[in-house]
Order: C-alpha cells, then structure tokens, then sequence
C-alpha cells in the first residue's frame, strides 16, 4: 500500500490493544532510520525512510514541531501529538549501511567489559551565560539535586561565565570552554547535559561546540548520554543537512550512545521542567531494584512534564532498550586511620598520612566476597566557592564545586575488601570542614561505585617528616619506547612516569602548585595537568600523567614538565620531538645496536602510524646481493617506536655468518596496506 505514518501506530495500537498483561505489552519501538520533514517527495537525495508526525502548523518556527511521540500515544481518544506516551520510543537517524553499521557497533560494544572505568560514575553540567544567568542558575540546580540524592557520582560543571571570554573577528568566544569540553568528552561521563543555546550547528552563541569538534572526538569507549535542553539541535529531519545532534551519535570513534534531545525551537521554562522530570527518573530503580531502560525513562519524563507541546520537540536518538552504563554494586568506607566511620571519623590534616579501608557490597547489603579487581578512589578536599567573571556584564552567578583532588588512585580489592593510604597534601584549604571520598570499582565482570562524605578535613599534622627533595620524573611521548628527538604525529599523547617518597600534589589550589606542561616556550599559556594524573596500583608514591595533545603543527617541538609533591617540592624536566604528517606513512631513525656487534644485535625504527598492526620484515644481504636471513614479525603499534627486533646473527639455516658489512632492508606494511621500505648497512666482528 501507499506510505502511511499512521501505519506504524496503527501497528503498535493492535500490538498494544491485544496485550493480555504486563507480560506481552509492547514496551519499545526502534524506528530504524532517518526521517524527513517532506514524507513524499522522490528525490533522491531525501531520507523518508520512516516516515516522520509533522505538526499542523509547520510556517511558524514556534509552533512548528516533529514528534516521534505519535507512535506511542495508544489509548482511545489519544493521537497526533495529544495524551500521554505508552512506550519507549526511539530513531536511529540513519540514511545509508555504513551509518547503519556505525550505531549498531556502538550500541553493541557500549556494554563491553572492557569499556569499564571511572568515567561511568562522572555526570557534567553545562550552563550557557545567556540570560541573566538563567541557564547556570538552571543547570547548577541540576547539578545540586544529583549531588544530594545520588552522591555517590562526580558531579563535572562548567559554566561559561566562570571562564574568561575573549573577542574574535568572528565574535565571542571562549576557547577554554572548548577546550574543557572536548576533554571531558574524550574523559568520558555517563550523562552530559546542556541547557542554554543552541542550534542544527552546535551549542552557544560562543559556539563552544561545533561540527568540527564532534567529528573529531575519540572516545568510543567512553559514550555518554547527551541531554541538550536547547534549540534544534539534533533536528534529523531535514534531508539537505545532517545537525550536530545526529553527528554525535553517527561519529564512528567516538561522540555519543544516545541523545535526548531536541528538533526545533524550544523555550527554557518547559525545558528546564523536562529536565528536572528526567533527573527524578534517570537513577531511580524498580522493585527489582532495576535502572529503567531509555524508552521508559523518556516516557516517564515526557508524561510527568505537563501538556504542553514544548515536550513534543524533544526526541530520543537512540535504541530505546538501551540500558545505561550505571555502576551495579555499591561500595563503601569501613574505617579511615583504624577508626570505623559509623563514629566520629578522625580529622584529616595536611601532611598527615591517611588509611581507607573498605568493602563492596551487593543491593542487600552483602559483601561481595568473590569481588577481586580495581578500586579507583577520588578524594576531594571541601567544597570551593566559584564568582562567575560577567563577561556579558549583570550580575556574578556565584556555585560550589569540588575542584580540589587530594588524592586520586588505585587500589587492589581482595575478595570484596580494600585499603589505600596517601599523604595529604600542604596546599588543603586549613579551615575545617567536610570533604568527601568517591569511589569507583571493578572486577572482569562487573563494577561498583559509592561516596563518603563524613570525613572532616583541615588544619596540619602535629608532626611531619622531613621531605626537601622533588619528584623524580620521565617524560615519552605515547609509550615509553619514545626517545629524545624522536618523531610522532600530530596527536600524541605526553606520557609522564612521576615518583616522590611523600607523594604528588594534584591539588590545584591556584598558587603556582599545578602540576603543569610548556609547550614550546608557550609560558603565557600553561597546560594544567593535575586532572591526568592517577597514582599507581596500590601504591601513592608514583604514578603517571597521560595528556592528549592536539593538532601540533609539523616541525621540531619542545616540552617542559613541572611536578610538585604534597610538600610543595617541585621538579622539572623536558623532551624535544618532531611531528611528522600523518597523510604519509613514514619511517625514520632506523638502526640496530650494538653496531658493530659479535653475536648480538637489535633493530629499531620509528613511524607515524600508532595504533596500527604493522608487519615487519627485514632482510639481511651480503654486499653482493645474497639473502641470507629473513626477520619477520607483526606488532601493534602502541607508539611511534618499535623495537627491540632481535637477530642472534645467525642465518636462516642456523649457521653463523663471517665478519664484514651486510645490506638490510627493512619493509614495513600497515593494515591500511600502506608499505615503505628503507636500507640500512650492519657490521659484523667475530
């Protein structure tokens, strides 16, 4: 028959009409492909591939709307975009296989075990500066109500008009934010929300996020939800443009697992009413003591947030039995220096050396004795008062933040149990007060989270060891194969080793103590580096900093690192480097050592194609032309050098081979099927 949208919920109302029980109602429906706001044109390039509920008036942008919500109103006297939706609905905009392909991959690896880590139990709040501080007041609110009822996540804020905005020929911008953005996204979170402006291109007037950072953004195992409460921004049915929503969610390395999020323009009060809806919604469990799945988050949002039709341009981009990355056990402090938490707790003070112990328990309570894995705690010092800066002038907007790490590390948990000791640092704010303790946990299996926030924090120890020696430090870039001067491509990562006997300050308290990288000289602009670094397991006395550097230009580069210990000693120490571009596949610095060698050498090489599956052979010729051994391996690339390549200088039939200087080719092909091959000269002595 002819297209029909109504086919679709005609289909979905028998389903529903003839369900007998709970048991056999529809629950969700997947609308698996992209829409169009023209649902009958042929051209070719539209995308109606499931046909999409227009709203009557479609001339005025305010009254304007597309709703999914059609599918799912199946009551009796329900239809259009009026009455209360019935079951989880959600749109994959996809428009060809490959897309297809992309979604379903992330949907499928979303669960994967080995995307687990602390980055599950981080949720982050974006306000714009619009408005007279409306969307900071609105997101802060936010943020509070999950600090309050659901403490056991870390709460990430950033507001524009905390950070300094700069004048542009193109207008205001605020780099910084960028800049904080795009880090928290590829450090990950399970929910990031966004309230302020926005449009099909990206969030703010500020443009603060664009096309082009989404496109560009590599975190594939590490996808939040996005929440934009915010005009258009993921309006997937218009066919001659793909909005910076949909582009989110069909970024193949990275982006987004699902959306909630809107198609045409919205107005903040309502906004703000679904938001509040959702976070009531998003963290409660059932009876079974079960997290709802996407769909019946959304449609309980969606019911709870009053008739009116603002609630219709906000549409789920996802599979709507997705099930969120939640954190399934809890944990908990037992005791901190030997003294059980459930009393007066003892008073943490600077300098002083602090012992957690602990234990992870199931939803009744129950330790977990067959837990064995990896605790991650974050202690934080008390809570910081932040003064927005007014760029936009009115009024400062003042919010509370816990921006100051004491401690971040690693920790073994021996059959359901845990301890961990640090060293508190000098740079504590010396008034008292309560700080908090979040912990994130997991095995091969599953994962575990919780908080502590009864532990009182200030004032210095009665007595101190003496410590005037500063960090030893190790700088590589990627791996630490790297050597100085060697080459990398235009997005390495610095890879810092860092050791002190007292332990490293991440404080950050603003007085010159941050934990810092100059890149090139660049003294004017810092890169602050206290939010990467992670002690080693079981250990507060090392550990090690790994920042992702971006877009360097091709040439010779310099970088200087600072650490501090938690006794304000500091070190420092540099690398120099060389970017290469990455559209050509290069090898540099090729050698074997020792050469001259008797009866022992090894190869090494460097490239430009990290993260590739390299096959390796090298052949080893007299210097008339015989081959005489062949060398043949495949290694993952997991930085710019490879090496050691060992030869026992023996040929290919075992013999030894005399004295003299031989020819050797080295030919290295990617599993893109990119080849090079270089020749180099070695010498023998028996």
């Amino acid at each position: 028959g002819a297209p029909d949208v109504a086919g679709i919920r005609t289909m979905m109302k028998m389903f529903y009409d003839r369900a007998t029980g709970e048991h056999d109602m529809p629950r969700y429906l997947l609308l698996f492909g992209d829409g169009s706001y023209d649902n009958t044109s042929e051209d070719s390039r539209n995308t109606n591939f499931i046909l999409t509920y227009q709203s009557p008036n479609s001339l005025n942008p305010t009254y304007s709307f597309v709703t999914d919500d059609f599918f799912g109103l199946l009551d009796e006297q329900e239809g259009g975009s009026s009455g209360l939706v019935d079951l989880g609905v959600g749109r994959l905009p996809v428009k060809n296989e490959a897309e297809a392909a992309t979604v379903v991959n992330k949907i499928y690896n979303y669960h994967s075990n080995d995307n687990m880590g602390d980055w599950r139990n981080t949720i982050c709040f974006i306000g714009d500066d619009e408005d007279y501080n409306t969307h900071m007041h609105q997101a802060d609110e936010l943020a509070t109500y999950v600090e309050n009822n659901y403490p056991g996540f870390i709460i990430s804020k950033i507001y524009l008009d905390a950070y300094q905005q700069i004048t542009t020929s193109a207008g205001e911008r605020y780099p910084d934010v960028n800049e904080a953005v795009n880090q928290r996204i590829n450090k990950g979170a399970l929910i990031i929300n966004y309230t302020g402006h926005g449009g099909e291109s990206g969030l703010a007037h500020e443009r603060i996020m664009e096309i082009n950072d989404i496109i560009n953004w590599e975190n594939d195992k590490k996808l939040p939800l996005f929440l934009t409460a915010t005009c258009e921004f993921s309006r997937f049915d218009d066919y001659e443009h793909t909005s910076a929503g949909e582009l989110v969610l069909l970024n193949p390395d990275g982006g987004g697992i699902a959306l909630l999020s809107t198609t045409r323009l919205v107005y903040s009060a309502p906004n703000h009413a679904l938001n509040v809806r959702f976070f009531e919604f998003v963290f409660e469990k059932n009876q079974d003591q079960e997290y709802g799945r996407l769909g019946d988050i959304i449609r309980l949002t969606k019911n709870a947030s009053g008739s009116e039709v603002n609630k219709r341009s906000f549409t789920l981009l996802a599979d709507p039995a997705l099930l969120l990355n939640y954190p399934k056990y809890s944990i908990k402090a037992v005791a901190i220096n030997g003294r059980d938490v459930s009393g007066e707790s003892d008073t943490i003070r600077a300098l002083s050396k602090v012992t957690v112990s602990g234990l992870m328990e199931d939803d009744q309570g129950n330790k977990l004795e067959s837990f064995n894995g990896t605790l991650y705690p974050s202690v934080f010092d008390k809570l910081s008062v932040i003064t927005t800066l007014t760029n936009d002038g009115g009024s400062p907007f003042n919010f509370s933040v816990r921006n100051r790490t004491l401690f971040k590390g690693k920790a073994s948990v021996i059959n359901g149990e845990f301890t961990f000791s640090f060293i508190v640092p000098k740079d504590i704010s010396y008034n008292y007060g309560y700080g908090k303790i979040n912990f994130y946990g997991h095995d091969q299996l599953t994962d575990a989270s919780g908080s502590f926030a009864g532990i009182v924090i200030g004032g210095s120890a009665d007595s101190v060891a003496n410590d005037s020696e500063g960090p030893g430090i190790r700088i590589f870039m990627n791996d630490d194969n790297f050597v100085f001067g060697g080459t990398t491509d235009e997005n390495p990562k610095l890879l810092v080793y860092v050791h002190d006997s007292s332990g490293i300050n991440t404080i950050g308290s603003g007085i010159g103590h941050d934990l810092t990288a100059i890149l090139d000289d660049n003294n004017m602009n810092p890169i602050v580096l206290n939010d990467y670094y992670e002690s080693d397991k079981d250990s507060y006395q090392s550990g090690k900093i790994v920042y992702p550097l971006r877009n360097l230009e091709v040439g010779p580069h310099k970088l200087k690192v600072k650490v501090w210990d938690v006794y304000n000693n500091s070190s420092e120490d540099y690398i120099e480097f060389i970017v290469t571009s990455s559209e050509d596949f290069i090898l540099k610095n090729i050698l074997n050592y020792p050469n001259p060698f008797t009866t022992h050498t090894s190869f090494y090489f460097e490239h430009n194609r990290t993260g590739s599956t390299l096959d390796i052979l090298i052949q080893i010729f007299t210097v008339s032309g015989k081959l005489v051994k062949t060398i043949d391996r495949q290694v993952i690339a997991t930085g710019y050098r490879c090496g050691p390549i060992d030869w026992d200088g023996l040929d290919d039939f075992g013999s030894r081979i005399g004295r003299g200087v031989y020819i050797y080719r080295l030919k290295v092909r990617t599993d893109q099927g990119e080849t090079v091959e270089k020749f180099e000269k070695l010498v023998i002595l028996r």
